[in-house]
């Protein structure tokens, strides 16, 4: 019976401390997810910033250049239409394509056409799921790193019986604490057996 629970004392203090190893790694994955998470966030933003700003000057531009057009003033209205910014260009081209000489302003705007599209706006979409993709990946590593200290518990709960069987000196309630103390142990063993196989180690 000693022999027994110095061998699963041994074990589980040899676990306790690969769990706690393991707990440390993936808490420290888990921050590093968690601060790219809000580095590509902090892009996003920014990105859907520029292109508001980008599609508020393509308005005010637009704008412009109907009220010149309006006001038959060709000049002005070619001189606004060579500052539209290149992404607005295409929209422009195919929603004025539309005019005749009786409507030289065709119904809708370049807004509404397939055409118009701001790059920003894109740029924005992928880096916020990249943010939430490290995000996700942040809380999985702080799960398994949950999962590691559950197992260290269970360890320590090992380690307990082993250092106080020997305080009883009745045989019965010796091998009480040691179907106790396999049954605790055993679980503990599947469920780190379990956890490696599932996510790894780092």
């Amino acid at each position: 019976m000693d022999i027994i629970f110095a061998v699963l004392l041994l074990v589980a203090t040899l676990s306790t401390a690969f769990c706690v190893y393991q707990a440390t790694r993936w808490n420290g994955i888990q921050a590093v997810d968690f601060g790219e998470s809000a580095k590509f966030r902090t892009e996003s933003i920014r990105a859907t910033t520029t292109a508001n700003t980008q599609v508020t000057i393509d308005v005010q531009l637009f704008m412009s250049w109907v009220d010149a057009v309006r006001k038959d003033d060709q000049i002005e209205a070619e001189f606004i239409k060579e500052r539209f910014r290149k992404e607005f260009k295409p929209a422009f081209e195919a929603w004025v394509a539309k005019a005749n000489t009786t409507n030289p302003i065709p119904p809708g705007t370049p807004f509404d056409l397939p055409e118009y599209s701001v790059a920003k706006y894109n740029e924005s979409a992928i880096l916020e799921e990249k943010a939430s993709d490290a995000f996700n990946k942040g809380k999985d590593a702080n799960n398994y790193g949950d999962l590691y200290i559950s197992n260290t518990v269970l360890f320590a709960i090992v380690m307990f019986f082993c250092g106080i069987y020997t305080r009883w000196e009745s045989m019965r309630i010796r091998q009480g604490i040691l179907v106790v103390t396999l049954v605790v142990f055993t679980y503990a063993m599947y469920s780190l057996i379990s956890l490696l196989l599932r996510v790894g180690y780092v």
